[in-house]
């Protein structure tokens, strides 16, 4: 086993905002880089030395993966364009030892015994604001087969299932496209909600009410905002209805929203090491995909970008045939179709995708997305996958095929 252990010192005129962006990528590592075990960071608090304010340690099972960190493109580029511009001051010690056999033990013993932070449950609904209200409720009825639940001048909700709505709209005809402004999810009890926002606390995000009429529709809940601006509300016990809409051709259910961001890393961070969310996939350098609680194979996923936006909401059929009757809808209606009938490597889900800028994002359509058992759950590792179009469509042919993304 080698331990790598690194002391540092920030430049005394580095601001407090610099650091801890510096700190927060840090953490990101070990999602990063499959090879870490054991990572650690922390604040000096030695009253004998105070050289170094902080040090990280981590271990690896060989030196060759050791070497691998050290010598990757996106850790000497971070090296060179984050690190060194605000270090002042570093030691770094490698060595290998052995671990005794009865410390093998214990820390197995200590990993089976120790149970898991909890991420919310699932996605519930987005809030999207849009420049005009009738056209998006009628665009969202006939195209995603939603059903409305409440509307007046300035809202309107609509519900893909049981859920007491999956899509909460607001009037704002000041915009000139839809824009997606917070998303909610269900958590599993109030300890969970608790342990969440404790962590929130603790990782310097502030806590928020949740809005005013979302508050009518569950037990308790608190927002934050992610480090993009959008408002994450999570909360207990959403309201449901008995049955579900008596539409034949509709959603069963609100899956994901995929979120474009400027601050990969950040985000990355704050919903796996904050909010709990489990990594399903990575996409190298491109898109990480995470889980909740629900076990689909994401509940939210992270595309590296150039701006900041929710790209598309997911919503999964009653079937493939379904699917495919929609897509006859959009295309005997002109809507445009952003990118046609995938077969999704990842999460194994058929989809295609629509976008009028006026409704806001793109809207999903797909079925059999993929559930994993209890199992998977708890044991699935993230794959670590090249930016290839057939690791995002399987009926791509050729490495250099892009053409519907």
């Amino acid at each position: 086993m080698i331990r790598h252990t690194l002391s540092f010192r920030f430049k005394d005129e580095v601001a407090e905002e610099a650091r801890l962006a510096v700190l927060a990528e840090l953490a990101t590592f070990p999602d990063r880089y499959s090879a870490m075990r054991n990572w650690s960071l922390g604040q000096n608090i030695s009253t004998r030395d105070s050289t170094f304010t902080h040090a990280m340690s981590v271990e690896f099972d060989t030196n060759e993966d050791l070497l691998a960190y050290l010598t990757a493109d996106s850790h000497e580029r971070f090296v060179r364009e984050t690190w060194r511009p605000v270090i002042a001051q570093q030691a770094i010690v490698s060595y290998e030892y052995t671990e005794r056999p009865a410390d093998i033990v214990r820390r197995a013993s200590e990993l089976s015994q120790k149970p898991r932070d909890r991420a919310p449950y699932g996605m519930e609904y987005a809030r999207i604001e849009v420049p005009d209200l009738p056209a998006t409720i009628d665009f969202l009825q006939y195209h995603v087969g939603l059903q409305v639940e409440a509307h007046t001048d300035e809202y309107a909700y609509l519900r893909a299932d049981l859920e007491h709505h999956s899509i909460e709209l607001i009037s704002a005809p000041q915009r000139e496209i839809g824009v997606t402004t917070a998303i909610g999810f269900s958590v599993e009890n109030d300890d969970v909600l608790a342990q969440l926002q404790k962590k929130v606390v603790a990782a310097g995000y502030q806590v928020m009410e949740l809005q005013e009429r979302q508050k009518s529709f569950c037990d308790s809940g608190f927002a934050v905002r992610d480090p993009n601006g959008l408002i994450v509300e999570l909360f207990t016990e959403f309201q449901e209805y008995a049955e579900p809409p008596h539409i034949e051709i509709r959603p069963v259910d609100l899956v994901h929203p995929f979120i474009a961001t400027t601050k990969f890393q950040e985000s990355l961070h704050f919903y796996t090491k904050v909010l709990n969310f489990l990594p399903s996939d990575h996409i190298a350098g491109s898109t990480t995909f995470l889980r909740c609680e629900d076990r689909y194979h994401h509940s939210l996923a992270l595309q590296n970008n150039k701006e900041h936006y929710v790209a598309h909401l997911c919503f999964a059929m009653k079937s493939l045939d379904h699917v495919m009757r929609m897509r006859a809808r959009a295309l005997y209606k002109g809507v445009p179709i952003a990118s046609d009938i995938v077969n999704h490597s990842a999460s194994t889900s058929i989809a295609f995708y629509m976008h009028d800028r006026r409704f806001g994002p793109r809207f999903e359509l797909c079925d059999r997305h993929r559930v994993f058992t209890p199992e998977e759950h708890e044991t699935h590792r993230a794959r670590k996958m090249p930016a290839d179009p057939r690791n995002i469509d399987v009926w791509r042919p050729a490495a250099d095929d892009w053409g519907r993304f």
